[in-house]
């Protein structure tokens, strides 16, 4: 990828953070995004341009990306669609309300990113890497959680349309799917199983370890790592793929 730039969704903390930090170390331009403004990366200079935004809100998306595209002085060359939630709620209480907010976020923000930056490359002629970060919940089964399941399984089968759709273009298109990455979200996930149990967070960190084959959970630097290389021109021939990345747990 000659021009180095890429938008990273959801930066401002977590795996986002990560990420941002991972192209960043690698000498991209990074455009970070959050609804509220990531207010870290000074030490990075003009490398580092920060914005807030609102991904599952149509008109937010095409203002910010074309002002990132302005700042930048090209097309964006490189999207991660990191910028996610989660909560959980058994089936019987859920409220539409829920449903339509994680679909907003997590399914919708991808679409309307990823459709802003393909318009783009497609325009001028540009290949390109569109990098969305799903889950292992999109491809197995949590108690809960199927606002948030179907949500990330709708990012894997997008993932692999535009894989298909875009492949003439030299647009990559490619899933990361974490497990249980170390993030503030995630520790307030192991607070509440504990306070709904009446574990401890020991215990019950230790047994959502125990099954996990490589006995740890995952960082946010291992995602960055990930989403890194599959912007590279290494990764240059792999598209259409939902890649798990949860210590061993989800094994297709």
């Amino acid at each position: 990828m000659n021009d180095k730039t890429v938008i990273v969704t959801g930066a401002s903390h977590g795996s986002g953070r990560a990420i941002a930090e991972a192209f960043l170390e690698a000498s991209y331009t990074v455009v970070g995004l959050s609804r509220r403004r990531p207010e870290w990366g000074a030490e990075y200079s003009a490398r580092f341009i920060p914005f807030s935004c609102d991904v599952s809100v149509e008109a937010e998306v095409e203002r910010t990306f074309a002002a990132a595209e302005e700042a930048v002085g090209a097309p964006i060359r490189v999207l991660v669609n990191n910028a996610g939630i989660s909560s959980a709620s058994p089936i019987q209480t859920d409220t539409l309300a829920h449903w339509n907010q994680e679909f907003a976020v997590n399914a919708t923000g991808v679409f309307l990113c990823t459709r802003h930056v393909v318009r783009r490359l497609v325009e001028c002629g540009l290949p390109g890497r569109i990098i969305n970060i799903s889950s292992i919940a999109g491809r197995s089964a949590f108690p809960n959680l199927s606002a948030y399941s179907a949500s990330k399984a709708a990012v894997i089968g997008f993932t692999r349309s535009l894989a298909v759709e875009l492949g003439r273009h030299d647009i990559t298109v490619n899933a990361i799917c974490p497990g249980s990455v170390e993030t503030e979200m995630f520790r307030d996930v192991l607070k509440r199983l504990a306070a709904e149990s009446g574990k401890t967070l020991e215990t019950i960190t230790r047994e959502q370890t125990s099954v996990i084959p490589l006995c740890r959970f995952q960082q946010p630097e291992d995602v960055a790592a990930l989403a890194l290389f599959l912007a590279s021109d290494g990764a240059r021939n792999i598209s259409g793929e939902a890649i798990n990345l949860d210590g061993g747990v989800v094994r297709c």
